[in-house]
């Protein structure tokens, strides 16, 4: 071994080693994780990336995804520069969508399909699981393949996926694949299982980014699903009425296009809101039945993984608007149920692009709609008190923009986390830093400081998370921001 890559190799052993000590000898090292993607890896070149988030990020543990299905082709932030090599513009460029290999057998059958494998893209047939194996283990740095659902925008990339879609209150297709379609599940099933069973990874993190039908006609003003046949099957079953439930999210629906039209009910929209519920108690019960199917998949992905490897380290991805903004979500999903099914939960927590994000994710689009009652910054003020935020630490309706909320934002997420938890599964916090800010124009640039990076990074591990993850994509993060996020690490408690 060369003199340079000996002294460079017992850098990182040292900083583990201090990292470790500062812990204490009674407790276990910080779980540093970093979310990455294949194409970053590969296109770096596998040791130098891995030295290079080591070195400055201290990490040890990649949250690695096996397929890309939910990934559109935006260009990386033009923030990351200072990388090895520097990120490529995915545009243009012929990648595949899945990073594993998997047999197609287990599949025989199933309306929906995996991509099968195409040699004339780019890193064809590598298997970057296996492949990192033996480095990952030299530098005792844990791999975790993190699979995200794809929403069916990019259902062109999944065979069958259409097949497997969610059905509205018109009959339509949807926007998401259905939760109790049977062929759908055992997709999901047999992928958890094939990938388990072939690589001899450390854990594995699932997730669905999205909300159901009230949510996203009371926020967003979308047409509410799903009613297909399962559905419908289902919540029969559980002595809820299908039809009625179609009649309640109609009126929610219609009442919601009023509002978009500048019609105003006469008493108000949240009684007007009120009156359906009340009126039509099925449209609560059906989207408490949608969440348990959610939480019936993510145990299932939790019993077949577990089943294949027993000590591997099995979570859920909680996304930053079921983590941070959804009330429903909140109200029927607790974190002390999660932790039933789960060795590990990691909720989103990026305090800064949540000022941009709650400005015009959440305030503008909200308020025009079931937030009529109220003006934006009436609003703002209201998601404050019923979100357990001090208005006066955080900004307001007009700072939105360009600033995000502060690191105690941070600390009292985490903590209800935990605190929810209740020490049945370990909290790993998400830790956003560099995320862009997107807009139907395009990316705005929304650079992080590397202080607040370190004291959001350090209140996470005051609440009580046992791990951060450095996020949202490595190909986003700057060095200075890297370096902050390891300096918290090593530091421990």
């Amino acid at each position: 071994m060369k003199r340079r890559e000996f002294l460079k190799r017992s850098a990182l052993v040292a900083g583990t080693m201090a990292s470790t000590s500062l812990l204490g000898a009674d407790k276990k090292p910080l779980l540093a994780g970093i979310q990455i993607g294949a194409t970053s890896i590969l296109d770096e070149g596998i040791k130098r990336c891995l030295d290079f988030v080591q070195e400055h990020a201290a990490v040890n543990a990649l949250f690695l995804y096996s397929q890309t299905y939910h990934m559109g082709t935006r260009p990386p932030n033009v923030l990351a520069t200072d990388h090895p090599v520097k990120p490529r513009d995915p545009r243009g460029r012929k990648l595949p969508y899945v990073w594993v290999q998997l047999p197609d057998a287990p599949f025989k059958g199933l309306a929906v399909q995996h991509e099968q494998p195409d040699l004339s893209r780019e890193y064809a047939r590598r298997d970057l699981f296996n492949e990192l194996l033996e480095p990952c283990r030299k530098r005792g740095i844990k791999i975790y393949p993190r699979i995200l659902e794809a929403g069916m925008r990019r259902s062109a990339r999944i065979p069958g996926y259409t097949k497997v879609a969610t059905v509205d209150i018109h009959g339509t297709p949807g926007h998401g694949p259905c939760w109790n379609h049977p062929d759908y599940r055992e997709w999901v099933r047999v992928t958890i299982e094939q990938l388990m069973k072939l690589h001899p990874v450390d854990g594995l993190q699932y997730g669905a980014e999205r909300v159901g039908p009230l949510s996203e006609s009371l926020f967003r003003g979308i047409v509410p699903s799903c009613f297909c046949e399962h559905c419908n099957a289902r919540n029969r079953e559980k002595g809820i009425d299908p039809q009625r439930a179609k009649e309640g999210y109609t009126r929610i629906h219609e009442l919601v296009s009023q509002l978009a039209g500048k019609k105003k009910p006469v008493d108000g929209v949240m009684t007007s809101v009120l009156r359906v519920l009340l009126r039509y108690p099925e449209v609560l019960s059906w989207y408490q039945e949608w969440f348990n199917a959610d939480s019936e998949i993510q145990k299932m992905v939790y019993e077949t993984a577990k089943a294949q490897r027993p000590h591997a380290d099995v979570g859920q991805h909680i996304d930053h608007q079921r983590s941070s903004w959804d009330i429903f979500y909140r109200a029927a999903v607790s974190y002390g149920e999660m932790a039933q099914h789960n060795d590990f939960i990691k909720p989103i927590v990026y305090h800064d692009i949540l000022g941009p994000r709650l400005r015009e994710w959440v305030i503008d689009r909200m308020q025009p709609l079931v937030l009529n009652d109220l003006s934006a910054e009436q609003s703002l003020s209201l998601f404050y008190s019923l979100f357990g935020h001090s208005a006066g630490e955080q900004p307001g309706y007009d700072e939105l923009k360009k600033q995000g909320l502060s690191p105690e934002y941070v600390y009292r997420e985490v903590k209800r986390c935990v605190d929810g938890a209740a020490g049945k599964a370990k909290v790993y916090a998400g830790i956003g830093f560099d995320v862009p800010h997107y807009v139907p124009n395009g990316m705005v640039k929304f650079p992080s400081k590397p202080r607040t990076t370190y004291q959001a990074t350090r209140r996470a591990v005051d609440a009580g998370a046992v791990g951060v993850v450095a996020s949202r994509e490595y190909n986003e993060m700057t060095m200075p921001n890297l370096q902050a996020f390891g300096r918290a690490v090593r530091e421990g408690h």
